[in-house]
């Protein structure tokens, strides 16, 4: 069975945030009624053609969902997103700011007609305060958020170059409207909801906030390494690979030391005597690893970290993650079947024999037009009108 079975949510997205969300609510079983622009549809389509012509993006964020084709900005379009809505559990939208206001979608429009409904705003700095009428997308939120200067190395800052802020927020709405869907079994309540990515990215920071907090401490770029703990992070060894580890108690320290690169010496120096200490002499510290890790190949590394049990593990490529034996023995990597072709996908990685994930292709625009409008009660004839006037 699958969990969300009979829940039904109709989505105004564009791009990441909410579109993933709503892809996580189709994983688990959820009808989720894709709304598009005519002709145009949701801006993810057209960032590439890679997937049998269709966008990379539109294959990651578009599975198990129907698209159909509306036009909001005329009264007939308006008056079958009313339908859809009346019917709907949820609304997902991540539009402009104010643009589900002027198009008459917004909260209070679908709560008049579905006072139980499930209405999500996902944004990026919430629907009020002095940075709501500004839009946002993950690299502008990545520098609005710090991100950006904490990442990269000492002589340059770099962004993340997964979309973690669109990520974050489509996490947090699926644990949202999952909450708010739990909320309405045990109540009968709908309720509206606010999402942001600004929000959602400052509850990722951490222990940063603290560190700064306490300590007056801007994070530094340190490249490969880590703020809190050293040694810690990828060393490049005698045969150009990297052995990647991480010591992140005393006893690691101490296996590190005497099992694992023989210096039994380095625990008697008071300048490493804890991990608050080695931080602060990281300079000394790190430079004097990496000679010691550089004088050596990886499998020696390898074999030495194992036997300590040091926690350890390689520095991969995507094609080596992605044909990697956990990725094959977890059954990750799965396949769609398209007319143009089987379509690989990462599957939903929640583990678990009660429940099921959906797994249907994306769709085309528009493809489901019809079939929903005629799930609505318009005739053939009906439609051909519609279509005719450009409502659909």
């Amino acid at each position: 069975m699958f969990a969300l079975d009979d829940i039904t949510v109709v989505s105004l997205e564009s791009g990441v945030s909410a579109p993933l969300c709503t892809r996580m609510l189709g994983d688990f079983g959820a009808e989720v009624i894709k709304v598009e622009r005519p002709d145009v549809g949701d801006v993810n389509r057209h960032w590439d053609s890679v997937v049998y012509g269709d966008s990379s993006a539109h294959a990651w964020v578009d599975r198990n969902k129907l698209s159909v084709e509306l036009n909001l900005k005329s009264e007939d379009g308006t008056a079958i997103f009313h339908e859809l809505a009346e019917e709907a559990d949820v609304i997902v939208q991540n539009y402009s700011p104010g643009v589900v206001e002027r198009l008459g979608v917004g909260y209070e429009d679908v709560a008049e007609i579905n006072e139980d409904v499930i209405y999500l705003n996902v944004s990026g700095y919430g629907r009020d305060g002095p940075y709501s009428d500004r839009k946002a997308y993950d690299m502008v939120m990545q520098g609005e958020t710090g991100l950006i200067l904490m990442n990269g190395s000492p002589d340059a800052p770099a962004k993340i170059p997964l979309s973690v802020c669109d990520i974050n927020a489509a996490t947090y709405g699926t644990i949202a409207t999952l909450l708010a869907l739990f909320h309405r079994e045990r109540t009968g309540e709908g309720q509206e909801l606010d999402v942001t990515m600004f929000g959602g990215m400052l509850s990722w920071l951490g222990y940063f906030p603290h560190k700064y907090w306490h300590n007056d401490e801007q994070p530094e770029r340190i490249g490969m390494r880590h703020h809190l703990l050293t040694p810690y992070g990828p060393h490049e060894t005698a045969d150009d690979q990297y052995v990647n580890f991480a010591i992140l108690s005393e006893a690691h320290w101490e296996l590190l030391c005497e099992a694992v690169l023989e210096r039994p010496d380095l625990l008697e120096d008071e300048r490493f005597a804890d991990n608050e200490s080695r931080v602060a002499n990281r300079d000394t510290l790190e430079p004097l690893i990496e000679d010691l890790i550089a004088e050596q190949p990886r499998d020696y590394w390898a074999e030495r970290l194992a036997e300590a049990g040091i926690p350890w593990g390689d520095v991969n490529q995507l094609d080596e993650v992605l044909d990697h034996p956990q990725t094959e023995h977890l059954d990750l990597v799965k396949e769609l079947e398209t007319e143009d072709g089987p379509v690989p996908y990462v599957d939903n990685p929640i583990d678990t024999d009660a429940l099921e994930f959906a797994a249907e292709p994306m769709p085309d625009l528009g493809e489901h037009t019809d079939e929903v409008l005629d799930a609505l009660g318009y005739s053939d004839d009906e439609i051909e009108t519609l279509r005719a006037n450009d409502v659909v």
